[in-house]
């Protein structure tokens, strides 16, 4: 699991059929020695928010429908700056 923030949104004109209907995002790691990365979101995080990433495959697939997705990168949760706390 790691922090990122949404920068944008991803556009394709194939994906694979698991992907179909689904909401692609780029998300940034906070670490800035990681590559962003594409998300599958069905929380529906926005532009510019920091989000908790996990890149366990099989609960993408999961969520997709298909053990033969490509399917890696999922949003598990919005952070809510007003709710965080400074450590």
């Amino acid at each position: 699991m790691r922090l990122a923030t949404i920068k944008g949104h991803v556009t394709s004109t194939m994906k694979h059929k698991s992907l179909e209907g689904w909401r692609l995002l780029i998300a940034m790691p906070d670490s800035p020695d990681l590559a962003p990365q594409i998300v599958l979101d069905a929380l529906g995080a926005g532009i510019g928010q920091k989000v908790l990433i996990s890149s366990d495959g099989s609960e993408a697939r999961k969520i997709v429908g298909d053990e033969r997705s490509p399917a890696r990168w999922t949003v598990l949760g919005i952070i809510d700056p007003e709710r965080s706390l400074a450590i």
